[in-house]
């Protein structure tokens, strides 16, 4: 059976390429290799959602409109029922405040979304095919989501998805480095 490939790395590979940026550059500036960057552009590997935003940055990108672009792009014709751009719920994020034991501020930040649109979380889990538990350890931030996923994910919710990745960018940033 053949897996499938995640349209990520395609989308991020043709960002690059447009940018005149090559994949030592972005694997310079992420310190991340040269390899495993190569795998995320031919599809065979999915990063998570944090790593591929890094990745986005990297190549002098704006966060918001490549994740909104990409999720276009992979619902393509098979959006019954997604909420267009226009249609979609803006949210007024809180600043994240340290948590102990937090492996990804993207839970936390996604939790903020949905309860702003009041869902549950088994309504965001049932709309974006995620397991329930996984969508309660992502949003204690015990757990990180692959990019698709976490896309998914914000997309259930019915906020604004261009907004949420400029938020996310904005409080990874705003992080002290390890």
């Amino acid at each position: 059976m053949q897996e499938k490939s995640c349209p990520f790395g395609p989308a991020f590979r043709l960002e690059r390429q447009q940018r005149g940026i090559s994949q030592w550059t972005v694997s310079m500036r992420l310190q991340y290799h040269t390899r495993n960057i190569q795998r995320i552009e031919d599809g065979s590997r999915q990063p998570g959602v944090l790593l591929a935003l890094r990745m986005v940055v990297a190549v002098d990108a704006a966060p918001g409109d490549f994740f909104e672009t990409l999720f276009e792009e992979a619902v393509g014709e098979a959006g019954d029922g997604v909420l267009s751009p226009a249609q979609r719920v803006s949210v007024n994020y809180q600043p994240l405040g340290a948590v102990e034991g937090l492996k990804s501020i993207f839970g936390p930040l996604l939790a903020q979304a949905r309860l702003a649109v009041g869902m549950s979380q088994t309504a965001m889990a049932k709309s974006a095919g995620y397991n329930l538990r996984n969508v309660n350890a992502v949003e204690k931030g015990q757990q990180e989501p692959g990019v698709m996923s976490a896309l998914a994910l914000v997309a259930a919710t019915g906020v604004d998805i261009r907004e949420f990745f400029d938020q996310l960018h904005h409080a990874s940033a705003a992080l002290p480095k390890e």
